[in-house]
């Protein structure tokens, strides 16, 4: 037998070896990032995501919640509970309303909802503006079971932006993104939007899904690869939105209009190094960056709550009616 054939037997041998071997583990992965996708991306019961603090884990978060029912009870004249109808979706909000004809909207990130928000209303209340904090679709007392990454949440939005300014006659509307919120926020500013829309406030923004959610799978401990696509494609399966195309770092390059970004030093999903190449991606000719010392995933404020707050009345005392 000639050599290069001896050859050719070794590589397919070596080969078929590995393709039997990639068999098992793939399916052991699938399991895994069946189990991740369905924990985290899907509502099958009622009682996932309420209104509330979602993570007791974490002695700063459970204060940063409480401080935000705090500011809530000493504002509860100011509250009304308001619902809307997107396509066939009942979505519910908390409407903070201070008399003013201008609203920031606040887009929380995955798993939190319409009492998460109110911790932020305080920097927006000293700027001029009414706020309202929504449940996203599937989440707290909205309907729904599932997220879109950004999508289907920035075309609920603008249903909520079309409801204040019919119904309490706002004349501007602002959104605000925290985390996956931010990208719900720059999905909406990316394509042709009404004029009253002007500008986005992004918190922890991370530079693309697949990188954000790569780290989340390494902080959790699970297999990176393949787990991590597993997770993307049950995603487009499933909640029929595409995670590569619907991410920061291709929607901030159409974003004209009146932009902050906000990170934090210790972030390890939104990493200061992504949110700083977003902003210099970002074509808007008003745009700003600040980026908390110490600062850790969506708990910016809570981190840096005066330069957090002086950043945002700056920005927002830019913005001209």
């Amino acid at each position: 037998m000639e050599i290069w054939v001896i050859v050719l037997i070794v590589i397919g041998a070596i080969l078929l070896l590995a393709i039997i071997g990639l068999i098992p583990m793939a399916l052991y992965t699938s399991k895994i990032a069946k189990r991740l996708f369905f924990n985290q991306w899907r509502r099958d019961d009622i009682d996932k995501y309420p209104r509330g603090c979602s993570d007791k884990d974490f002695d700063y978060h459970v204060d940063m919640f409480n401080q935000g029912m705090q500011f809530r009870k000493a504002h509860i004249a100011s509250n009304k509970e308001i619902s809307i109808m997107s396509g066939t979706t009942r979505l519910c909000g908390e409407y903070y309303d201070f008399g003013f004809d201008r609203t920031i909207i606040v887009m929380p990130g995955r798993m939190e909802t319409a009492l998460y928000g109110a911790y932020y209303v305080e920097p927006l209340l000293a700027s001029g503006y009414n706020v309202l904090c929504p449940d996203p679709c599937g989440h707290g007392i909205s309907d729904g079971i599932q997220t879109s990454l950004g999508k289907e949440e920035g075309n609920d939005v603008l249903r909520w932006a079309e409801f204040l300014v019919e119904n309490f006659n706002q004349k501007t509307i602002g959104l605000f993104g925290i985390c996956g919120g931010s990208t719900g926020a720059a999905y909406v500013f990316a394509k042709e939007h009404p004029a009253y829309l002007r500008f986005l406030i992004c918190d922890s923004m991370f530079y693309s899904f697949y990188d954000m959610y790569k780290r989340h799978i390494i902080e959790e401990k699970k297999p990176v690869y393949p787990v991590v696509f597993q997770v993307l494609h049950y995603i487009k399966k499933y909640n029929h939105v595409s995670p590569y195309k619907v991410t920061p770092n291709k929607l901030v390059k159409k974003i004209h209009d009146p932009i902050l970004f906000i990170g934090g030093e210790l972030d390890k999903f939104a990493t200061p190094k992504g949110i700083k190449k977003l902003y210099k991606m970002t074509p808007s000719k008003q745009k700003d960056i600040l980026i908390i010392p110490n600062g850790r995933h969506s708990h910016l404020r809570y981190d840096g709550k005066e330069l957090y707050d002086a950043k945002i009345k700056e920005f927002l005392a830019t913005i001209k009616f």
